[in-house]
């Protein structure tokens, strides 16, 4: 039993460390590609035609997108670990955060995501969130109906038993078989 221990706590730092290489070693080349389609913009902007200058917001935006997710990668492999606390997430915020992760796979598909109503502040981790908002949806997105552009939408409601929060992401997709569903 010590010997596996000793095992697991070997092979968790090896994999902090991955985490730590595989989110920090991308980082310079992200600022690059920012930069580099900034400093094009304002040395080539008045010759772009609007799609050019589009073109590279949507990298600029792209590159700092991935910034983002590359150090909640480094968050998340980080979650449980180091004993950070759980603290105050504005649902509405990290729901947002992962539309913005999903753009180009929303605006692909036709995609259309509907919040009915205003979503709570609850007691948790962002990135831990973002990422279960972003699977979700983008799992509607993945099982959506052929014949038609997906339809999501995303509901809190709040349990009166014990003061909880049931969240609800309901989709017009090729639905669920009933022997795979929990309900």
């Amino acid at each position: 039993m010590d010997a596996q221990t000793l095992e697991l706590k070997r092979s968790n730092a090896e994999l902090e460390q991955f985490a730590y290489v595989a989110s920090h070693d991308p980082q310079e080349p992200l600022r690059k590609v920012a930069s580099f389609c900034q400093l094009l913009e304002e040395r080539y902007g008045d010759q772009l035609d609007d799609r050019a200058k589009q073109y590279i917001d949507f990298a600029v935006d792209g590159a700092k997108r991935m910034q983002i997710l590359v150090n909640d990668l480094l968050t998340f492999s980080r979650v449980g670990r180091v004993g950070e606390e759980l603290v105050p997430v504005a649902l509405d915020d990290v729901l947002d955060r992962a539309l913005g992760n999903l753009s180009v796979v929303l605006e692909e598909t036709g995609a259309h995501v509907v919040r009915e109503g205003p979503l709570p502040t609850v007691t948790g981790d962002a990135t831990t969130l973002t990422m279960l908002w972003q699977n979700l949806i983008g799992n509607a997105v993945k099982f959506g109906h052929p014949d038609r552009p997906p339809e999501i939408a995303v509901r809190c409601e709040p349990e009166p038993k014990d003061g909880q929060w049931r969240l609800t992401v309901r989709d017009n997709g090729i639905g669920i078989e009933p022997e795979f569903s929990m309900i």
